[in-house]
């Protein structure tokens, strides 16, 4: 009985580490759709912003599964928001400089960065809102509001680990918390760099 239980236990444990192994690698594959091919909701919600510019829509497919990606610009600041398949916002992202972060919280992400890798470059950082539909775009236009939401910072890092370097993405919380690290695996980085 101790014995089958034990044979149990170690399929088990082998099955969840070998998934969290996987889940460790982003896997993404970006291509541009046009705008009738989007929701209805997803339209909707990016009418309700300030953008001026032209929209660029995506497909996404990922370890995560699918989702829509709407990129542009307003401002002189690179955004890129994401939604389901049904046109329900996931999160905003806003383009932001490594300055504009609190200096408080820049140093705790630069120590999380030398722990972490050898040697890294920042080479991209987005701010991500991720809250209601109502949050998100009182967020865009006003840059405030009183529901409630989460602040993460997400880092795209090329990173020296054991003899090698490789693009990661790293999520932050606005307290300087590393909530997930993947390995970039995708033959469009130029998309995630956008």
């Amino acid at each position: 009985m101790f014995y089958s239980n034990s044979i149990i236990w170690i399929f088990c444990f082998s099955i969840c580490f070998s998934i969290s192994g996987y889940s460790q690698n982003k896997l993404e594959r970006e291509f541009r759709i046009k705008s009738s091919d989007v929701p209805t909701l997803a339209l909707d919600f990016m009418n309700q912003g300030p953008f001026d510019k032209k929209i660029k829509w995506y497909a996404e497919e990922s370890q995560n599964g699918k989702s829509i990606e709407a990129k542009t610009c307003y401002k002189n600041i690179k955004y890129s928001i994401e939604f389901d398949t049904n046109g329900k916002p996931q999160d905003v992202e806003q383009k932001v400089s490594f300055a504009s972060i609190p200096e408080s919280l820049r140093k705790q992400i630069k120590s999380s960065l030398d722990s972490v890798f050898v040697k890294s470059k920042i080479k991209k950082i987005q701010k991500q809102w991720v809250g209601s539909r109502s949050a998100l775009i009182s967020l865009i236009n006003q840059k405030t509001t009183p529901q409630s939401y989460d602040l993460n910072y997400e880092f795209i890092v090329r990173g020296k680990k054991d003899k090698q370097y490789t693009n990661y993405e790293l999520l932050y919380n606005k307290k300087g918390v590393l909530l997930q690290i993947l390995k970039i695996v995708s033959a469009n980085t130029d998309n995630l760099i956008y």
